[in-house]
């Protein structure tokens, strides 16, 4: 596979609209992190821990139930900085089995490059629910 695939604007609104469930292709690289997270929602709070992070969202582990399409607040604490990562908000895109994942739509005021110094500044590693096995390669055969 080439390199990134990623859609327009109007060209995810009309994908969207299409598939509504369907997994979306990933824009930006992911780093797998352990960071303890305060989530809030309108119906209650919880503590998490992010086990990925990229530029637009994260993967958080929870006690809390959520739905796709629930908005959240996040505070992260990041190491080695005094002040938390914090997301204004933020939507579940996805749920299951105490984890789910969340897409960044309003954060902190410098937040966002914050995020993206982060993000950047760490080695991008392969999501850790991808299942190890061997990419299948072609050889030529004489006839």
């Amino acid at each position: 596979m080439g390199g990134a695939y990623c859609l327009s604007f109007s060209e995810r609104c009309r994908y969207r609209g299409r598939r509504r469930n369907a997994m979306r292709p990933r824009c930006h690289p992911r780093i797998n992190v352990e960071f303890s997270a305060s989530i809030q929602s309108d119906t209650g709070a919880s503590t998490g821990v992010l086990l990925d992070l990229s530029a637009t969202g994260c993967r958080l582990q929870s006690d809390m139930t959520v739905e796709a399409g629930t908005y959240l607040a996040l505070q992260v604490d990041l190491p080695q900085h005094h002040m938390p990562l914090t997301v204004d908000v933020s939507i579940v895109r996805w749920y299951k089995d105490g984890q789910f994942g969340v897409e960044f739509l309003r954060y902190g005021l410098g937040m966002r490059e914050r995020l993206t110094d982060l993000v950047q500044a760490q080695p991008v590693t392969a999501p850790s629910e991808s299942p190890a096995h061997a990419e299948p390669t072609l050889t030529t055969v004489s006839a």
